[in-house]
């Protein structure tokens, strides 16, 4: 775990949400960030919080002549403006893994887990991969930046929550999308039922198990123990049925973990 004092450079809005840029100064921590990873903004204790804020990692760019930048999305009501200096814990946690070749690609999330997927589809365009994107939320105007989305990925689907299973399914068996990796973020209960979709196909999915909008305020460096989550995962290698689970805390051991740590019985 890196800390830097960034500055803001741009604010630009998207829905309920600024994308925030931040120059740091030092670009060595930034160079092998990935999607997926979070970050934390220490919090004075004098204002009555302990716990940092939390966030993913919106993006990373790392140029030789002008530095480091960092992209954040943050609630617009935040009054985020340029010029700011924010104090940075990160990049941590684990990421995604990008395929070892161009392959067609499906990113899955609900709500604030469409913010490390937003980069994510950056970083799987310019590796040759075709994407397609599935994203949820209670309501339209929740969905976060969608045209840039919509700039990189093949294709840009929206669904209320109680419709993305199905509609799930059906992007998993449509040939025009034609997915050999899953990549999802958002609540637990969402990524078990797309790894056992995407399972049930044999499809390895890569899920990040932290739910940032959930009730719970997590710390984001493993003291706190607010995202413990119960995983499938004994270490030997493919799951076997019946085995006990072990807790996981996933802003130490993920947040990216395989999708089968999620789903308590083998596909069939």
């Amino acid at each position: 775990m890196v800390g830097t004092e960034a500055v803001v450079t741009s604010v630009r809005a998207a829905g309920a949400h600024d994308v925030v840029s931040l120059t740091v100064p030092d670009a060595s921590p930034w160079v092998h960030a990935r999607p997926g990873q979070l970050v934390a903004v220490p919090t004075d204790p004098a204002t009555g919080r302990v716990l940092p804020e939390v966030h993913w990692l919106a993006g990373a760019h790392v140029d030789p002549v002008h530095g480091a930048s960092v992209d954040l999305l943050l609630p617009v009501q935040r009054q985020t403006a340029t010029g700011e200096r924010v104090r940075l814990l990160g990049p941590l946690g684990r990421g995604f893994p990008a395929p070892s070749a161009p392959v067609p690609v499906l990113l899955v999330g609900h709500g604030g887990g469409a913010v490390p997927l937003r980069w994510l589809v950056e970083v799987l365009r310019d590796r040759g991969c075709p994407v397609h994107v599935l994203l949820s939320a209670s309501d339209p105007d929740l969905h976060l930046d969608l045209v840039h989305l919509r700039r990189h990925a093949r294709a840009v689907l929206l669904a209320l929550p109680e419709d993305l299973p199905a509609t799930l399914r059906r992007v998993l068996d449509d040939p025009a999308a034609d997915p050999a990796v899953v990549y999802a973020a958002g609540p637990v209960p969402l990524l078990r039922g797309v790894a056992e979709e995407a399972l049930r196909r044999g499809l390895p999915v890569r899920a990040a198990a932290l739910d940032l909008d959930g009730p719970a305020v997590v710390c984001g460096t493993g003291l706190c123990g607010a995202c413990d989550l119960l995983v499938h995962d004994d270490g030997r290698g493919p799951r076997q049925a019946g085995r006990a689970g072990r807790v996981l805390r996933p802003c130490l051991e993920g947040p990216v973990v395989p999708g089968e740590w999620l789903v308590e019985e083998p596909a069939r």
